[in-house]
């Protein structure tokens, strides 16, 4: 078997799949983990609707033959919890449902049929991309991000677990303490997504907040600034 990690001191890459079609959902887990790599399968919408991916996946497929709506809830749903790749396959090729998708913070759609050959080579592109960019363990006052954990400790104790977007977030505002970042650059570059939607980086500040204040009593560090937030200097 291929290890696609770039070292060894990362952990195999977890690929989350949606696919609700019974003798697909099997054949894909199996070629993803004959290359190393970790497939978690979800084969119903459902309960992948409901899922908190609070231990976040590297990589997300959704490959589902439900209504285009339900498709474009369950994106927005996992963009709204992570900045992992999210890779759509469409049954149909319709312009107005690609845009959307895009829209909805998908990276790449894929119209069917393909061919387990393409599927693969797509899944082990993005693979490679997930770790183009690893992050550094910072320290900024009294907060410590490690990445190797995905969490922050702070100076007095306590420790607390991130998400994916949580966590980039937070090194974001750590990078520059004291310089007020622009929400659309925040969301640009945590999302990826050029398109600002306030309401969800809002979502992820106040998580963050929280979290912070209940583990580390370091709440205050993120301070809201005109258009922007910035961390305390």
């Amino acid at each position: 078997m291929t290890d696609t990690s770039p070292g060894t001191n990362h952990s195999p890459l977890r690929v989350y799949i949606v696919c609700d079609q019974a003798t697909t959902a099997p054949i894909w887990g199996y070629m993803i983990r004959e290359k190393g790599l970790v497939a978690i399968l979800e084969t119903a919408v459902e309960r992948a609707m409901q899922r908190s991916l609070e231990d976040i996946p590297d990589l997300i497929v959704i490959d589902v033959n439900a209504g285009h709506q339900q498709r474009m809830e369950l994106c927005r749903r996992y963009r709204a919890l992570t900045a992992s790749p999210i890779l759509l396959f469409l049954p149909v090729s319709n312009e107005n449902e690609i845009l959307e998708a895009y829209q909805a913070g998908v990276d790449e759609c894929v119209v069917k049929p393909v061919s387990p050959a393409i599927f693969l080579a797509k899944i082990l592109a993005w693979a490679k991309r997930s770790w183009a960019q690893p992050m550094s363990p910072i320290r900024t006052g009294p907060l410590k991000l490690d990445p190797a954990h995905r969490s922050a400790v702070a100076a007095k104790g306590g420790e607390v677990r991130l998400t994916n977007l949580e966590f980039r977030l937070l090194h974001l505002l750590m990078s520059r303490p004291g310089h007020v970042f622009k929400a659309e650059e925040i969301i640009q570059t945590v999302w990826g997504m050029e398109k600002a939607d306030l309401a969800l980086l809002k979502n992820v500040v106040y998580r963050l907040r929280k979290k912070l204040e209940e583990e580390t009593g370091e709440a205050a560090l993120i301070q809201t600034r005109p258009g922007g937030y910035s961390f305390l200097a």
